[in-house]
């Protein structure tokens, strides 16, 4: 009898071992701000400047830490960046933006991101949409 338990234990211990492993994907996750965005007004203590979805875009790719800058706007603005690449750090916990050394808070609002840096005191308000 005890033989016989012994038998089947092996058996069922076998037959566990063998079952066959299920795959799991791996899973990629999406920053918000991943992809690209239309800059549609800067707002401060200057001349307003208000742009046309797709005259002047921002690209964000977190995974590579990078933002490209496009502007196909006519005429150049001294409140945005220049065309170009900047390197970016992310904090995604107290929602911070960093690049050319200025440290940005970053939120979302209806579909709509918002880059600022202490519009309080007169810092400037970023709009963009999809």
């Amino acid at each position: 009898m005890k033989n016989l338990f012994l038998l089947l234990t092996l058996v069922g211990l076998t037959f566990f071992s063998c079952k066959e492993k299920e795959s799991v994907e791996p899973t990629t996750t999406t920053h918000e701000l991943d992809g690209t965005w239309n800059l549609i007004s800067v707002t401060c203590e200057c001349p307003p400047v208000l742009l046309e979805s797709g005259e002047h875009q921002w690209t964000f790719d977190i995974a590579n830490s990078s933002l490209e800058v496009v502007n196909n706007a006519s005429e150049e603005f001294h409140t945005i960046p220049d065309e170009g690449s900047y390197t970016i750090e992310i904090n995604t916990e107290t929602q911070k933006l960093i690049f050319l050394e200025v440290e940005y808070d970053y939120t979302f609002e209806n579909d709509k991101l918002f880059v600022s840096d202490h519009p309080e005191v007169d810092g400037p308000m970023i709009e963009f949409i999809r």
